[in-house]
C-alpha cells in the first residue's frame, strides 16, 4: 500500500465535552435569567473549550495529513497461509525534508499520536493485534503479527492514527493509507513421500490394450492449431486419430486433480486442503500437475511446473483462494460433470487422474467412468457418520472400482498422509 488516498476521520466527542456543554448551555442560561455576569461567563468559558478543542482537533489532524501524507503497508509473506503467522509492517512516512522548527512538530505530533490498524478477524485468529509502535520525526513504524485461521480474501486496513485534544473533550481516528484484501491459501499436507509412488505405481500399470504403447506415453490427441509437424505419424495409424507430441518430457508423466466440493463448510474446507496437498505433492515429485472442477475457469486451469516447482505452487494454491461451496447439488454435479469431460478431452496420454469427490449422482459417476479405462485414476470418496451419506459413498466407491478406478474412503477428521497412502495402495488390496 502506498499512496495517498482520500482519508477519513471520524471524531467522537467524549462524555466529558457534552457534560461542558450541557452545564454551559444551563449555567449561561441561568446567569442570563438571574442577571449574573459571573454565570454567564462561566458557561462561556465552558462552551468555549469545547470549540477550542474541536479548532485544536482540526488544526492536528490537519497538520498530521499534510507532514505525513504517504503510507505503506508490507505483508509478510504474501499470500498468506492458513495456520501460519505473518507479520504485517506499516510506515507512515513525511513527505519532504524540513526545518528544524517544523521538525519539532513533526518529532511532537509522533510522540502524541497513537497507530493501529484495523484487520480481519479470519486474519487475526478472533484474537487482538499486539503491536510495536517505532517513531522517528519523519516517520511512524507499526509491527504486528497476524495469524490467519481461514482460506480466502480478507480486508486489512486502512491504518488508523487516534488523536485527542489537551482537555479529553474530543478524540478522531483519522484513517491513512487504503484498506487492501489479503489473499490467504489453505493449509497443506506434505504427502511427496508417497506422490513418487502413486506416480512410479502409474508407470507399471498395465490393464491389456489399454495402456498406450511406449511410444505413445508421451502424445496427446491433436487439437486445432497444433504444429502439424508434431504429429506422431506411426502412433496416429496404429491408433486410428491424429496424436501430437506432447510437451511433457519422458520421466515427467503429468496428473491432474479433480476436485468436487461439498457445501458443508468444514467438508469444503477438508476438500480443498486435500486437492490442494494431492497437487502440490505431486508438484514437488517432480510432476507437471492441474486442478479442474469445482468451477474454476477451465481457461486457467492448465498443467503447472514446467517453470518450476515454486513457481507452479503459487499457481496451484492461488487457484484455490476463492473458492465456494456449490449453491446446490445439481450445480455441484455439472461442474464435476464439466472436469470430467475436460480432463477426458485434452488429457496427455499417460496422464494420472486423482480425484477427491463427494458421494456421487449417476451422471457424475457415468462422466468418470471413461478416465478409469487408462488404469491411472485414484479416488479419495469422502463419507460420515451419516448413515444415507456412508451408504451413498460405499455405492460411488464401487461404481468407481468397476470402472477401473481406484479408491479409498475419507473423512473430515481422518488423517490425510494416512488416507493418502491407503488410496494409493487401495488397487493392491483389492
Amino acid at each position: 500500500m502506498t499512496a495517498a488516498p482520500e482519508t477519513t476521520s471520524e471524531t467522537v466527542m467524549t462524555s466529558r465535552g457534552w457534560g461542558l456543554i450541557g452545564f454551559g448551555v444551563m449555567a449561561g442560561g441561568v446567569g442570563v435569567g438571574l442577571a449574573n455576569p459571573i454565570l454567564v461567563y462561566a458557561g462561556v468559558t465552558m462552551v468555549s473549550a469545547v470549540v477550542v478543542a474541536g479548532l485544536w482537533m482540526l488544526l492536528s489532524i490537519n497538520t498530521f495529513l499534510r507532514r505525513f501524507p504517504y503510507a505503506r503497508r508490507e505483508v509478510i509473506p504474501r499470500p498468506l497461509t492458513a495456520g501460519v503467522p505473518g507479520k504485517v509492517i506499516v510506515s507512515i512516512q513525511s513527505g519532504n525534508a524540513a526545518s528544524a522548527a517544523r521538525s519539532r512538530l513533526r518529532r511532537t505530533l509522533t510522540n502524541s499520536l497513537d497507530i493501529r490498524e484495523q484487520a480481519a478477524s479470519e486474519l487475526t485468529g478472533g484474537m487482538g493485534t499486539k503491536a510495536t509502535v517505532a517513531r522517528t520525526e519523519t516517520s511512524l513504524t507499526l509491527t504486528y503479527t497476524l495469524l490467519p485461521s481461514r482460506r480466502g480474501r480478507w480486508p486489512l486496513g486502512p491504518a488508523l492514527v487516534h488523536s485527542s485534544d489537551p482537555f479529553g473533550v474530543l478524540w478522531a481516528d483519522t484513517s491513512v493509507g487504503e484498506a487492501e484484501h489479503i489473499p490467504v491459501w489453505p493449509p497443506v499436507v506434505d504427502l511427496s513421500a508417497a506422490a513418487g509412488a502413486l506416480m512410479g505405481h502409474a508407470d507399471r500399470v498395465v490393464i491389456g490394450a489399454r495402456t498406450p504403447s511406449a511410444d505413445d506415453a508421451s502424445l496427446r490427441d491433436y487439437r486445432e492449431g497444433d504444429d502439424l509437424r508434431r504429429v506422431h505419424w506411426p502412433s496416429s495409424a496404429r491408433r486410428g486419430t491424429m496424436l501430437v507430441r506432447s510437451d511433457e518430457r519422458a520421466g515427467r508423466r503429468p496428473a491432474t486433480v479433480i476436485m468436487d466440493l461439498p457445501r458443508d463448510p468444514v467438508a469444503l474446507e477438508w476438500s480443498i486442503t486435500a486437492a490442494a496437498s494431492i497437487a502440490l505433492s505431486v508438484l514437488d515429485a517432480g510432476h507437471p500437475v492441474r486442478l479442474l472442477g469445482a468451477g474454476l475457469n477451465p481457461d486457467a486451469s492448465r498443467h503447472v511446473g514446467e517453470h518450476g516447482a515454486e513457481a507452479g505452487r503459487s499457481a496451484i494454491l492461488n487457484q484455490t483462494v476463492d473458492l465456494k461451496s456449490p449453491v446446490s447439488i445439481n450445480a455441484a454435479t455439472a461442474h464435476l460433470i464439466h472436469a470430467a469431460n475436460q480432463a477426458a478431452h485434452d488429457a496427455t496420454h499417460g496422464e494420472v487422474i486423482v480425484g477427491v469427490f463427494e458421494p456421487l449422482e449417476r451422471d457424475a459417476l457415468d462422466a468418470l467412468v471413461p478416465l478409469g479405462d487408462s488404469g491411472r485414476a485414484w479416488a479419495m470418496v469422502r463419507t460420515s457418520d451419516n448413515v444415507a451419506q456412508a451408504e451413498t459413498a460405499q455405492e460411488t466407491m464401487r461404481s468407481l472400482r468397476r470402472a477401473g478406478w481406484r479408491t479409498a474412503t475419507a473423512s473430515t477428521n481422518g488423517d490425510l498422509e494416512n488416507i493418502w497412502a491407503s488410496m494409493i495402495t487401495a488397487g493392491d488390496m483389492e
